[in-house]
């Protein structure tokens, strides 16, 4: 049996509107320029604090301040201007009939996680969504993937040994967790980063478009 984890944002969703709107009022808001197109695109795979303080040049202070910000905006609007990307629904479904468990996990609030994939009404693909929660310091995709992975092997444990893990995503975050916590390390190349920085961070596969994904996970099964 395997399991297939995907990240969320420049994965399953173009998130990207909602997102740099959202740092636009943040910084707006506190009076604070605003970095160019590409540097803006940099924020969306890590944690927005660090995004924060590695472009803005933040204290600890005022990322508090700009996290809050874009929160306020991001919570009541910004989570929904946003769209699935083609071929996804089709590609759940597809893994699903296999028997294979699939995840969610991104450095994104869990809660926003949640409340984007009922939205989009993809929750019954999904047996665990981990996600970002700062209360408690979980911020970094290598530990909100870790989670996952327990999460998934406590809820199989009974039924089925995972004999293959898949980490699924668009940013070098991505590969370099999947790699460190022994997962089958499958880049999108549609996303957000490039095929350049996944295949530094160790891709083992990349992938064009969600078929793909299917397609590279049925090559490697049979490996």
């Amino acid at each position: 049996m395997i399991c297939v984890i995907f990240d969320l944002d420049g994965t399953l969703t173009d998130s990207h509107e909602g997102i740099l709107k959202s740092i636009r009022h943040a910084l707006t808001s506190m009076n604070h320029p605003i970095p160019d197109e590409d540097t803006l695109q940099l924020f969306i795979g890590p944690p927005l604090a660090d995004s924060f303080k590695e472009h803005c040049h933040m204290t600890d202070e005022e990322v508090e301040q700009a996290y809050n910000f874009f929160k306020e905006r991001y919570d009541s609007v910004g989570k929904y201007e946003n769209a699935v990307y083609p071929q996804i629904e089709e590609a759940l479904k597809a893994l699903r009939k296999t028997g294979a468990y699939v995840g969610i996990a991104t450095a994104k609030p869990e809660e926003q996680a949640k409340d984007i994939i009922k939205h989009f009404k993809l929750d019954p693909y999904f047996e665990v969504i981990r996600g970002a929660n700062r209360e408690i310091g979980l911020v970094h995709k290598l530990d909100i993937l870790k989670e996952a992975l327990q999460d998934m092997e406590t809820i199989t444990a009974q039924k089925y040994k995972i004999s293959r893990w898949y980490m699924v995503g668009d940013r070098k975050y991505d590969m370099e967790a999947a790699k460190t916590l022994n997962c089958v390390a499958m880049g999108v190349s549609y996303g957000y980063g490039s095929v350049e920085e996944l295949e530094s961070a160790g891709a083992d596969y990349i992938c064009e478009s969600p078929s793909d994904v299917l397609v590279n996970i049925a090559v490697d099964t049979l490996l």
